[in-house]
């Protein structure tokens, strides 16, 4: 069974309830296809906004996820979309989990 985790964007979090990705991975669409039924999403967390610790702050929220049993991390769709850090949050998490740089949408 694999356990995953989103991390979404804290300033698109301020008027997005995370629905989209919540729907993506009930219905095992996008990002989500290849997991079974078994399979279940044991966080959904949001990065702290935009600062020179970012990036740190993703990793201290990764390190509590891998403490739990996080095998997988999913970067949501906005901080693909939006984030100046992602690049350096996909290099930094995939040296501890399966990355996807996305949840829903299509893939780039």
């Amino acid at each position: 069974m694999e356990k995953i985790g989103i991390i979404n964007c804290f300033e698109v979090s301020q008027r997005c309830s995370g629905g989209g990705c919540t729907r993506a991975f009930n219905q095992r669409t996008g990002a989500f296809e290849a997991y079974g039924q078994e399979d279940e999403m044991t966080f959904f967390v949001h990065c702290n906004g935009c600062s020179e610790e970012s990036v740190q702050q993703v990793l201290d929220r990764a390190a509590e996820m891998k403490g739990s049993g996080v095998t997988a991390i999913h970067l949501s769709t906005c901080i693909r979309a939006r984030c100046p850090w992602y690049d350096e949050f996909m290099n930094e998490l995939s040296k501890d989990f399966k990355v996807e740089g996305y949840s829903h949408g299509k893939k780039k």
